[in-house]
């Protein structure tokens, strides 16, 4: 049996190490499957402020708010054209909330 083990160590190092990663990867995407995060397009005229007024969220400052759909979106303010889709940091419940409130 000592020997088994000595000469397969390796292999179970390695069995074991993408085991954990697995782990810690399916922990990952199940807390990313509870934030249901919105798409909105942008409109001629829109600006990330604007947007960021729109869309506030009680979690995020607006400059948060910016900085967060510029990183997730890859894009800066200067690159944002009409049509452009971007995820924002907002969920259903939220969206809902929000456009009920400017009516």
């Amino acid at each position: 049996m000592r020997s088994l083990v000595k000469k397969h160590s390796y292999t179970l190092l390695l069995a074991g190490l993408v085991f954990v990663l697995s782990l810690i990867y399916s922990m990952n995407l199940t807390n990313d499957g509870n934030q249901s995060y919105q798409s909105v397009t942008v409109q001629s005229g829109d600006t990330l402020w604007k947007i960021a007024d729109q869309y506030k969220t009680k979690d995020l400052t607006k400059i948060e708010f910016i900085d967060w759909i510029e990183k997730h979106n890859d894009i800066y303010s200067s690159s944002l054209k009409p049509g452009d889709n971007l995820i924002i940091p907002v969920t259903k419940g939220e969206l809902v909330s929000n456009l009920a409130s400017e009516q």
